[in-house]
């Protein structure tokens, strides 16, 4: 820093430290940041020093030397998502890929929003636990811009070509290097989680708050016996309420699904959202400046059983 900006900083500190304690106290956080492996939250912007992303940490399992599992500060390993295309029955399906490909891959499914910032921030904290990840596009490029338009998207969805794009993106990931793959996916792309769990052939899944219904064409209740499923909702989900949760996993397991249903008191719908900024501004409706977001210590233990799922499953 330029010796005259460090003067400036200290006297201004200073001179609020006079008026303010509390306001010397933001100042001085303002000009420090959390280093490579110190805790943060993934409810706070700009936390962590330039280079690092606040994520879960690599090894957080109870089999480990560590059984908590809470976000520290982590070197940076994938600055963006590229955009690919690969093969499927309708031709070729947009996406985007990031990571390693001989790493095991992760596929992401979108919301009914389409493939817009937040679902490729998620995909990113998903890389940054060491996996290649790919988000196909099943809207083909298009991204809802408010809760009406995205109605039309969903309604308008081919779910024989969803499934289809999903299956030949499991394909696609294990032609070109990937030998394990996953699937997890929010809200319709949870409801898509649990068609790819029966159809395309992964190695486990995790559905975040969404269910598929009888026009789509899958049917969780056959997904084979050795597909693991990590299931996630809230209380509060008024779009997938809890007695209709709870039929769907007691059908899936007396038909001897292997599945683990995680619920959440008091979390609404799309709560894991609030873990990256673009996710903030969609679930504020725009507004994300002192609104009220779920409870941040239950959506990072949702994000933390996550990731400790496909550590288990799919990087062993």
């Amino acid at each position: 820093m330029h010796r005259a900006t460090i003067l400036c900083v200290a006297l201004a500190v200073v001179l609020a430290a006079q008026c303010s304690p509390a306001l010397a106290r933001g100042l001085l956080q303002q000009q420090q940041c959390f280093k490579n492996g110190e805790r943060c939250s993934l409810y706070q912007v700009g936390q962590c020093c330039a280079g690092t992303v606040c994520t879960m940490p690599l090894e957080c399992s109870s089999r480990g030397p560590r059984s908590e599992c809470l976000p520290e500060c982590r070197t940076q390993t994938l600055k963006n998502l590229t955009r690919v295309e690969f093969d499927s029955k309708s031709g070729k399906t947009p996406g985007w890929e990031g990571g390693k490909k001989n790493k095991p891959a992760v596929v992401v499914m979108q919301e009914w929003w389409g493939v817009n910032a937040a679902i490729r921030d998620i995909a990113m904290h998903v890389a940054e636990q060491g996996y290649r990840v790919l988000v196909p596009d099943l809207y083909r490029g298009r991204v809802a811009v408010d809760r009406m338009e995205a109605i039309g998207l969903q309604s308008d969805l081919n779910w024989t070509r969803g499934v289809d794009d999903v299956v030949s993106a499991v394909r696609y990931l294990r032609a070109t290097g990937s030998k394990k793959v996953a699937i997890l996916g929010f809200c319709q792309g949870g409801a898509m989680a649990y068609c790819g769990a029966q159809f395309a052939g992964v190695d486990a899944a995790i559905p975040f708050y969404g269910i598929p219904g009888n026009f789509t064409g899958c049917n969780p209740t056959k997904i084979p016996k050795g597909v693991p499923v990590q299931a996630h909702y809230g209380t509060n989900d008024t779009s997938f309420p809890v007695p209709r949760v709870k039929a769907l996993v007691d059908s899936m397991l007396a038909a001897g699904v292997d599945i683990k249903l995680n619920m959440y008191d008091g979390l609404p719908h799309a709560f894991l959202n609030p873990i990256t900024p673009a996710g903030r501004f969609l679930f504020s409706g725009g507004n994300p400046v002192g609104f009220q977001f779920p409870n941040e210590t239950l959506v990072t233990l949702a994000f933390a059983r996550m990731t400790n799922f496909l550590r288990l499953h799919i990087r062993k």
